[in-house]
């Protein structure tokens, strides 16, 4: 029989006209495997789905209706009857006596197996409603069309059953079309409704795309808020459940704990078990999945199918409704343990229980922020401002939430003028975990906008109120203090508290050891960056060995939260000499140059390494070009005062003293010691030993960190061997090769002229330093004249083009005297007259006046 007779006199279910057309189905039950298995419940298309299929299939489909009493023997007897009624086979054939003995089902499947292999064309038979088959009847047929060549098997079943034994693999190519593949997916939802994707997507999460819940939506045109296609669809899918699931077989016990677990989206088993009060939990899970009702997910959490929630729910709310709050509180606090903050929510908001919902935030504060802000929003955007005003921590997480869409940003200062207005009245009733929660947000959301210092003081106010209040107030939100104890921190350390801000960061770490290591990384992250940049390298080796000898993925090493994990291992890589490795860890930093708030701090490190490298010219222009992408925020006072120790050494790097000396003229805090500091080198480089260890001796302002203290003893050194010998300059080295090897320090050797960094190598290697530094990264400027302060001023002099009488009598000396001073300025510049002394001065830049 040819293939179009055969499709011809099909027996297939008839199509419905309005049916909603999925090709991604159709294309995965043309399946090459011999056995497909299609497994869904009640009201998830399968039947459509095998309809659809076999109208647009070229094989020859032959529909099977399974015997009532899933035997081998009636499943032969049945297949015979579908293949006489499509001409496939005698209709005496299908006579057989309808002896159930085990004899009797093997003569039925030698006799199937004999017209199958007459069968010359495609062919496909397909099991409608399986479930029920026993494993003799499916290892029987599976067999048997596992020998017939151009025969395969589609079986449709409403739950596991014998078709989804692991043994069967041996026997036949098996493919499976599992519940979730028959959900609608956005696409399917989009083409479905006639709407746009964004809306599709709405859609599937209020509905979970359950197909009956689409194809009813679909006939009633629902039209508005997505979440109306489950309510307006809810009602005539339900009829169609209610029935099946009356006759599913589930007890009345079963199903009461069912309608309990209703309460809630998603369940585990020890939630479950606390809802329902039933030891045996896990069966009545199990049930739930086989018959349809649920399934379960790879971590073992369970879901009622949309439909059957709303059925369950609605019994719920009739039937038991004073049990609503205590079942509510349990499914909260569940969802809340296994990590599940935004079911948590959902389940609070549905409720009306805007305490609880706010007891929600600030258990799952980070992980809401993070991964589920829009969906908050969704869920929280119809709330009244009045409410919101009794409820300030709901308003704050929406505000954050605004404050990152341009398009939301007013309402969302709105919202934080409204949470910040609560928090700070004492007469709102909020508890002090409420205040620290807002006065942490506040603190982030003033830092990010450049507030830094006012970020300080709010976070230093939410650090002592929580040093004030008993830890047994925490312990329900212990889980996310790392984390907000981390984000104060980072707020005193950018407002200039840095001991308070390294306070905060030691207690998030050791906090998030005790409870989830996952919370302590950030900490632990800022704790290595922050040594490393202080020059305190034993600490700073000490936490990124806790970060890179555990498991954690790149999205934590090359995110945000890694920033400074990366600038560590840059600083320690140029510590050890290995250029190559510090340049990797900088160029993680590439997509988060123009979003991240350590902007700054990621410039300073690419500066480092890019002065190690022997690039200066590079850095400064990678520095330039950071600025330029920060926009006016590069271009502020507070950006040029940060970068501007970079700037210098790269000036200098590069040989140019004149840029190096307008960057600290115009960029540079006067009033800080690292300013001092760059100074004295810059004077030191332009030959102004006695200069430069005169600012150094004389300043009242002391070093602030391990490396300024290092770099310090260095230019002493150097200082000393211009202005006192190399006896004096090696009795001070002492002092700098203890510090050296204290902080495992060898960079503030190389920020010297050459020939100083020769002599230290020399005296370090002799005395048995730990390491010793490789090459320095100024170029040599031994060649250049050292002329004394009254040389200069006797040289600028004669740029004026004035007689030498007028310039001895504006310099207030005799005419003999600036002579014998202009002998040893032309003998020091190798020049033989006036016009070439100036010349050589300015090559020599000995001009610029200091």
């Amino acid at each position: 029989m040819q293939p179009s007779a055969a499709l011809s006199r099909s027996d297939a279910p008839r199509v419905p006209s309005d049916v909603i057309a999925r090709p991604r189905l159709v294309a995965a039950l043309e399946s090459t495997d011999a056995l497909t298995v299609l497994r869904g419940a009640s009201g998830m298309g399968k039947t459509v789905a095998l309809a659809e299929w076999t109208r647009a299939s070229a094989s020859t489909v032959v529909w099977v209706a399974p015997g009532q009493d899933g035997s081998s023997a009636s499943l032969a007897r049945a297949v015979l009857r579908a293949l006489a009624r499509r001409g496939l086979a005698p209709a005496a054939s299908a006579e057989l006596p309808a002896d159930p003995a085990a004899g009797r089902a093997v003569d039925a499947w030698r006799v199937v197996a004999a017209h199958l292999a007459e069968v010359q064309h495609p062919l496909v038979l397909v099991l409608d409603d399986a479930a029920d088959q026993d494993r003799e009847s499916v290892f029987d047929i599976c067999r048997t069309l596992a020998a017939a060549p151009d025969a395969r098997l589609i079986v449709a079943t409403s739950r596991r059953s014998p078709f989804d034994s692991d043994g069967l693999d041996l026997m036949i190519d098996r493919t499976v079309i599992g519940p979730d593949d028959l959900l609608f997916d956005e696409d399917e939802i989009s083409r479905a409704l006639h709407i746009r994707q964004l809306e599709a997507a709405q859609v599937l999460a209020a509905t979970g795309g359950f197909p009956a819940l689409i194809h009813a939506a679909s006939k009633q045109r629902v039209l508005g808020d997505p979440s109306s296609v489950l309510e307006a669809a809810s009602p005539a899918v339900a009829e169609y459940l209610r029935p099946r699931l009356e006759r599913s077989g589930v007890d009345a016990d079963a199903l009461a704990a069912l309608t309990r677990i209703s309460i809630t989206d998603a369940v585990d088993a020890a939630t479950a078990r606390a809802l329902t009060g039933a030891e045996d939990i896990e069966n009545i899970l199990d049930d739930a999945e086989t018959f349809g009702i649920g399934r379960r997910s790879a971590d073992g959490v369970f879901s009622l199918v949309p439909v059957a929630r709303a059925l369950l729910h609605r019994g719920l709310m009739d039937a038991r409704a004073d049990e609503v709050p205590g079942l509510m509180r349990i499914a909260v606090d569940g969802a809340l343990e296994r990590r599940a903050p935004m079911d948590a929510l959902r389940l609070a908001v549905e409720h009306d229980d805007l305490p609880l919902a706010s007891h929600v935030i600030m258990s799952g504060w980070t992980q809401l922020l993070e991964s589920h802000g829009p969906e908050a929003v969704r869920l929280l955007r119809r709330l009244p401002v009045s409410r919101l005003r009794d409820q300030p921590l709901i308003a704050m997480l929406l505000a954050i939430c605004y404050i990152a869409s341009k398009l939301r940003r007013l309402r969302g200062l709105q919202l934080l003028r409204v949470a910040i207005s609560a928090a700070n009245s004492r007469r709102s009733g909020l508890g002090p975990t409420e205040r620290v929660f807002i006065w942490a947000a506040e603190s982030a959301a003033l830092r990010l906008i450049g507030m830094s210092e006012r970020a300080a003081q709010v976070a230093g106010k939410a650090l002592n109120l929580y040093r004030e209040t008993p830890e047994s107030i925490w312990e329900p939100y212990a889980v996310e203090m790392p984390l907000l104890c981390t984000h104060l921190g980072i707020s005193l350390y950018y407002g200039g508290r840095e001991d308070a801000a390294v306070e905060c960061f030691e207690y998030a770490a050791s906090l998030g050891a005790s409870h989830d290591m996952v919370k302590a990384y950030h900490a632990i992250a800022l704790l290595s960056g922050i040594h490393a940049l202080n020059g305190d390298m034993p600490e700073a080796r000490h936490y990124a060995e806790l970060i890179h000898d555990s498991a954690w993925g790149q999205e934590h090493l090359d995110g945000y939260r890694g920033t400074l994990y990366r600038v560590a291992e840059a600083f320690l890589s140029i510590e050890d000499g290995d250029v190559v490795a510090a340049r990797a860890h900088v160029q993680v930093f590439g997509p988060h140059r123009s979003t991240s708030e350590h902007w700054l701090i990621m410039g300073i490190a690419e500066a480092w390494v890019a002065l190690h490298e022997g690039r200066a010219a590079a850095g400064l222009e990678q520095l330039d070009s950071l600025c330029r992408l920060r926009g006016r925020e590069g271009a502020g006072t507070h950006a040029r005062q940060t970068l501007s120790r970079a700037r210098t050494l790269l000036h200098l790097a590069a040989g140019d003293q004149a840029a190096a000396r307008e960057v600290l003229r115009q960029d540079a805090r006067p009033d800080t010691f690292d300013t001092l500091l760059e100074r004295a080198r810059l004077a030191l480089v332009e030959g102004q030993a006695s200069e430069a260890a005169r600012m150094l001796a004389q300043t009242r302002r002391a070093p602030a960190t391990s490396r300024q203290r290092a770099e310090t003893v260095a230019v002493q050194v150097a200082a000393l061997r211009r202005t006192a010998g190399d006896a004096a300059a090696r009795k001070v080295a002492e002092t700098l090769l203890v510090r050296l090897d204290d902080r495992e320090l060898t960079t503030p050797v190389g920020l010297l002229d050459p020939d100083d960094v020769d002599f230290l190598r020399e005296f370090l290697t002799d005395r048995g330093a730990k390491s010793v530094p490789g090459r320095g990264v100024f170029p040599a400027t031994s060649e250049r004249p050292r002329l004394s302060s009254r040389e200069r001023v006797v040289l600028r002099a004669l740029t004026s083009g004035a007689s030498l009488q007028s310039i001895a009598a504006d310099l207030n000396v005799s005419p003999n005297t600036l002579k014998t001073q202009l002998r040893s300025i032309y003998r020091k510049l190798d020049a033989r007259n006036r016009a070439e002394a100036i010349e050589k001065a300015a090559v020599y830049d000995l001009l610029a006046e200091h």
